[in-house]
């Protein structure tokens, strides 16, 4: 079966852009209005299968989406359901003579279905939703197009994946920033190369430190923290050292006082034992002492 150019342009377009929205809502709203326009299909619909067999809508194309959201769908009732419970893409001509079926929307809507077209999304093996297409304003859909939203939907499936984990990188990072700007002692972090990578902010306040840190090129420590000769020797010591580095103190000139700093190195080890960097944890104990 062979795509029409067309298809193969929407297609190219689906597969440049849909890798770099990382709001599944947005995704599936921009898919749903370049495909239909393409197909030229009056009405198109994303689900989302959720648990207990329930199907959500995601996005919705020629009907107002909050309309849709007040009907029920479920895994194995209806054509999109169907779809969602054997897995396979399908194509109905004429709806009213396939068991298939309910038209229960149309009733509800007033909507008049007229043919549809409906292809599994998929992840890692496994359906995770459906898009549907109605009512060809040409006639009937063609086979061609069955074809392109299987595609569409095996792509989707892969962005609502990626959307995924991007998602949860952002919130570990969001995590990671709040502990590292709500905790109390000073932290560094180097990589393996012994280059900073890290200063949280109560690091800065104890060392008066105001040089911005690029962990995209970050500097070698002796170049960074070059106004703290006797920190980049502290530092030096945690990198040299296989393992932890506990309570130990040094003197420190900074802010043009003589600071008394207790401090923790610690070396950073991945899978293997690989050394992944290291970090200082410190607090500046001048009172104390």
């Amino acid at each position: 079966m062979k795509l029409k150019l067309l298809h193969y342009q929407v297609l190219c377009e689906v597969l440049e852009n849909i890798h770099y929205i990382y709001d599944e809502t947005v995704l599936a709203e921009t898919i749903l209005s370049r495909v239909a326009e393409s197909l030229n299909a009056e009405a198109g619909t994303v689900f989302r299968i959720g648990e207990g067999a329930c199907m959500s809508v995601l996005a919705a194309y020629g009907a107002p989406v909050s309309t849709l959201r007040r009907q029920r769908f479920e895994v194995g009732k209806g054509v999109a359901g169907w779809v969602a419970h054997y897995v396979q893409p399908v194509k109905v001509d004429d709806p009213k003579k396939d068991k298939r079926f309910t038209g229960a929307v149309d009733v509800r809507t007033g909507f008049k279905t007229r043919s549809i077209i409906a292809a599994p999304i998929m992840a890692r093996g496994r359906p995770i939703g459906v898009i549907e297409f109605l009512n060809c304003r040409g006639g009937s859909f063609a086979l061609t197009d069955l074809e392109l939203i299987s595609m569409v939907g095996r792509e989707i499936g892969i962005a609502f994946e990626n959307s995924r984990l991007v998602q949860r990188l952002e919130k570990a990072r969001a995590f990671d920033e709040t502990l590292l700007a709500n905790l109390s002692a000073g932290l560094l972090v180097l990589d393996p190369e012994g280059r900073l990578v890290k200063v949280n902010p109560s690091a800065r306040r104890i060392l008066g430190f105001e040089a911005e840190v690029d962990e995209g090129r970050p500097l070698p420590v002796r170049q960074a923290l070059k106004e703290y000769p006797e920190l980049v020797s502290v530092l030096e010591g945690v990198l040299d050292s296989a393992s932890p580095v506990l309570r130990r103190e040094f003197f420190l000139k900074a802010r043009g006082r003589r600071l008394h700093i207790g401090y923790s190195g610690v070396p950073m080890l991945g899978p293997d034992a690989v050394r992944l960097g290291s970090l200082l944890l410190f607090q500046d104990i001048t009172a104390v002492g």
